[in-house]
């Protein structure tokens, strides 16, 4: 496929081109389906079109979006990530991945080629920033204020520890002095939120004091942040999607000697996402858990245990189908102390039925025999609610 859209096959019911066209009332309330440019798009029925959308991501992500809106005939939100902090990291000079004698130009060519390409709003092509690099932050800000265009959101790929207590008090200022709506994702190996007690709080913290913020690239953090007052969230279809690894580093895994790969599962009662793997041999001698959404109908969870592209598509629509479903009840609750109530109390309620599942299955609560509840579920169901 040609790298310029051709004129006359334009993304239906997108006004393509109209920087003037505001990101944020497209974008309030959404949690969006990270899904990965090296695939060809596909109808995502899972998707709930009136709370949901897609962010294309990875380095054919606009091609990849076009196909999606011409070929798909996709009409719903859509985002454009090309992922430019995988392989570009953010300087004081040049935080944004462009020419330094062309920045501005080449940043506008980049915003106004995702409009092109069917994206609802534009994702500017920040590079990573790194751990306590405060220079390389300012300049994000420096540079995103001088951009003239309604459609826009700042990228902010920051790596997790910009969270930790030294460091949040500078990102909470940066960030509410960027005039436009801002996107951050969390970089670290596995987990970003789970490598520090004080992570989660402080995470909640930044989107409950800086207006319009939202978090891409990530897991059921997403419906953290949107009980909290984010602009939208974004979660990965797949594990390597929910969160990024600086561009000096190799991804980590937990599993070890190659071999097939097999789909993670989000456990609706337990409220997070194990390996069909793990759930093959944990329910090797019980009966395993079942899901009743629309895609399982009554099937059981450890069922997914096979690696071909079927049953991952199968395990897609159940996660997309099971966190999609909680979204609709969050948006059922007002906005304020009644929606952080409902998602505080759900959580502590899936903290409580790890142990409940581990006693009915008849084994302890260990990495390898049980289910362990995650330290960022454990946080969100204790942290307080704030007015």
């Amino acid at each position: 496929m040609s790298n310029a859209p051709d004129p006359r096959r334009r993304p239906p019911a997108v006004k393509t081109l109209d920087h003037t066209v505001a990101a944020v009332p497209l974008l309030q309330g959404r949690i969006l389906l990270h899904e990965h440019a090296r695939n060809i798009p596909r109808p995502r029925p899972a998707l709930d079109d009136r709370l949901s959308g897609v962010v294309m991501t990875g380095t054919n992500a606009d091609a990849r979006a076009f196909q999606l809106r011409t070929d798909v005939g996709y009409q719903g939100t859509l985002l454009i990530d090309s992922a430019v902090y995988t392989t570009y990291t953010a300087t004081a000079e040049e935080p944004f991945m462009a020419p330094p004698d062309e920045l501005f130009a080449a940043v506008d060519t980049s915003l106004n080629f995702q409009k092109a390409r069917g994206a609802t709003a534009a994702l500017t092509p920040t590079g990573y920033i790194p751990p306590a690099n405060s220079r390389a932050l300012k300049a994000v800000m420096r540079d995103a204020n001088r951009i003239e265009r309604a459609d826009t959101l700042v990228s902010l790929p920051i790596d997790v520890t910009w969270l930790n207590q030294e460091n949040i008090a500078q990102l909470i200022a940066v960030c509410a002095k960027i005039r436009h709506p801002k996107a951050v994702i969390l970089f670290r190996q596995f987990d970003p939120l789970g490598q520090t007690k004080d992570i989660p709080a402080n995470l909640r913290r930044l989107f409950t004091e800086v207006e319009h913020m939202s978090l891409l690239r990530t897991d059921l953090a997403a419906l953290d942040v949107m009980a909290h007052g984010a602009l939208c969230a974004g979660i990965g279809v797949q594990s390597s999607l929910r969160h990024a690894i600086p561009p000096d580093e190799k991804a980590q895994i937990g599993k070890r000697g190659g071999g097939p790969t097999y789909p993670h599962i989000l456990m609706p009662q337990l409220m997070c996402f194990k390996g069909a793997e793990f759930l093959s041999k944990v329910y090797g001698n019980a009966d395993p858990a079942t899901c009743d959404c629309e895609e399982c109908d009554g099937r059981s969870l450890d069922s997914f245990y096979l690696a071909d592209g079927e049953t991952r598509r199968e395990a897609e629509n159940h996660n997309i189908r099971t966190w999609g479903a909680w979204i609709s009840d969050m948006a059922s609750y007002r906005a304020g102390s009644a929606r952080k109530t409902w998602w505080r109390n759900k959580c502590a309620a899936a903290v409580d039925r790890h142990a409940l599942e581990n006693q009915r299955i008849g084994v302890g609560a260990s990495p390898k025999s049980g289910f362990q509840a995650p330290a960022p579920l454990k946080a969100w169901a204790t942290l307080p609610v704030t007015p």
